[in-house]
């Protein structure tokens, strides 16, 4: 029901203000006004509201019409983010500082979202870079569908990502095959070792971080929640608290085969007084150490996680059969461990 109020206003004149009230069962009323210098402009106005929020799902757009995608984005951190890892976190954050940002939610459409896109692979980003900022805004965009019950038009979101992914302006990240070789290995290992005779109390023990990376096959941020009371030196096994998974990211706690050699790592590690962890380094910490070490000796692009790969793949060269890989490198199933696995045919027997 619409009602038009005529107000006084100081210089003598009136201004008129439009009350819109829906009564809705089992909900609260819902109303909105707003004010005019003329009476037929307030009507106008109220006579034309009220056919919009008649409509399907007209109140619920109400409700959110000034909402924006930085709104969005800032609540979904608020509320859904806690258990998101650092470069997650980073990228959601970053999507704030973007012009698409400031479009209200519940008029984003499959132009502003490809016109984003485009912006981001002109500054020079890949494609697999852009697909990320698509994948998080779908996200969001449906989390605020079904958390917050915003009227947000996802086929929009879909037509954009369709057309994006058949122009090959966002894709996935290409499977990488990158193994260390042995004289990398070594130049890396001089340069580590150089480092710990220069100061032995403050360098992390990088040459047997990496080496242990490549007899386990455990990721970076593993290696260093690896905890003594967990180690069973007996079976050759321990525990690995919270397992990196797909959709588990807290206690997903795994118990992996250990190598001879990662057992004789782990055994000349220094244990402390008062510390639990095998390695008590912070994982940022090994990754400062190995980009400055792969910058020095000209190694280039390898990663600390290639050493994953490596590790996987010795095994396999070892005569390890799938299943038995796996009680080492804890990979859910073939279809992702074979995208570590990069065999080099000279290192296979003949039969």
């Amino acid at each position: 029901m619409a009602t038009i109020v005529k107000r006084p206003k100081r210089d003598g004149s009136f201004s008129y203000l439009a009350r819109i009230r829906i009564a809705r069962t089992g909900q609260p009323d819902y109303s909105e006004s707003k004010t005019f210098p003329k009476k037929a402009m307030a009507s106008e106005w109220a006579k034309r509201r009220e056919l919009e929020l008649a409509a399907p799902g007209g109140v619920l757009s109400a409700k959110w019409k000034g909402v924006t995608l930085h709104d969005a984005i800032e609540r979904y951190l608020h509320e859904f983010a806690d258990g998101a890892g650092r470069s997650k976190r980073a990228t959601i954050e970053q999507l704030r500082r973007f012009p698409i940002a400031r479009v209200k939610i519940t008029e984003l459409s499959s132009d502003q979202l490809i016109d984003h896109i485009q912006m981001r692979r002109r500054s020079g980003v890949k494609a697999s870079t852009a697909s990320l900022d698509m994948t998080w805004l779908g996200i969001i965009l449906k989390t605020a569908v079904a958390a917050w019950r915003m009227p947000v038009n996802l086929n929009e979101f879909e037509s954009a990502k369709l057309l994006l992914t058949s122009k090959g302006l966002i894709s996935r990240p290409a499977s990488r095959d990158r193994r260390p070789t042995a004289d990398e290995i070594e130049r890396l290992r001089a340069y580590f070792v150089r480092s710990l005779k220069i100061r032995p109390s403050a360098i992390i023990p990088m040459e047997d971080i990496m080496d242990f990376a490549i007899a386990s096959a455990r990721r970076q941020e593993e290696i260093t929640r690896l905890n003594w009371d967990d180690l069973d030196t007996e079976a050759m096994t321990c525990w690995v608290r919270d397992a990196k998974h797909p959709r588990q990211k807290w206690g997903n706690h795994k118990r992996f085969k250990l190598t001879h050699e990662a057992m004789a790592i782990v055994q000349r590690q220094p244990r402390k007084k008062d510390e639990p962890r095998i390695f008590p380094y912070y994982a940022r910490s090994i990754g400062t150490r190995w980009r400055a070490a792969t910058e020095s000796k000209g190694v280039e692009d390898l990663r600390f996680h290639d050493l994953r790969h490596e590790a996987t793949s010795r095994l396999f060269e070892a005569g390890y059969e799938i299943v038995e890989v796996q009680q080492f490198t804890l990979h859910e199933s073939w279809d992702v461990l074979k995208r570590y696995t990069h065999l080099r045919p000279e290192t296979l027997q003949l039969r």
